[in-house]
């Protein structure tokens, strides 16, 4: 009797054990990655981005992931600031856009979001924060996902001339800045269950 009583108890726990694992929520982020933008008058420049999201950290094979409440930061670098400053501009408003690109989830996840205006500071770098809200994408098979920031990002933006109010548009597509560049990934992977 002890025997069959252990048994369901070994046989219960296994079942437990190997069926779906509880999924819970949790940021990924890049690390800073820097891409080559252009700009009126200033040619192609360093600048830096990364990204942020929310999702679950287990997902099952084929579903429809949500990436949640997904971020884009821009670090304009003090010398690109002083640039623009330079050439006569004194405010930015615009577009982002990029992609999420992944391993073993298909297909990308375009993100986009509006850069509010902003006046360009009198010193140090310049950093635009971007909400892109959410995005889907589905899982492939078991195993994990490995999501990445896109190699090329879009920037559809204005520039405000001081002595005037003006705005001029300017499109430019941003590329990384090294063949394999750090901080692309995000981080941590999502299991597929």
């Amino acid at each position: 009797m002890r025997f069959g009583t252990a048994l369901a108890a070994a046989l219960l726990v296994t079942g437990l054990a190997a069926g779906t694992a509880h999924a819970g929520t949790v940021t990924l982020q890049t690390g800073t990655v820097p891409y080559r933008c252009s700009y009126p008058g200033a040619g192609l420049q360093n600048t830096t981005f990364a990204a942020s999201f929310s999702t679950d950290d287990v997902v099952a094979a084929g579903s429809t992931i949500t990436l949640r409440n997904v971020s884009l930061t821009q670090v304009l670098p003090s010398p690109l600031r002083a640039l623009l400053a330079s050439l006569g501009y004194d405010g930015i408003r615009g577009v982002l856009n990029a992609s999420i690109t992944a391993a073993n989830a298909y297909p990308d996840a375009p993100i986009s979001g509006i850069l509010a205006e902003q006046t360009i500071p009198a010193s140090g770098p310049m950093t635009f924060h971007v909400a892109a809200g959410d995005v889907t994408t589905g899982a492939g098979l078991a195993g994990t996902i490995e999501f990445s920031l896109s190699a090329q990002l879009g920037e559809n933006l204005e520039f405000r001339k001081k002595a005037t109010g003006t705005w001029v548009a300017w499109s430019s597509a941003c590329r990384v800045a090294v063949p394999v560049p750090p901080g692309a990934v995000f981080q941590p992977d999502i299991v597929i269950s």
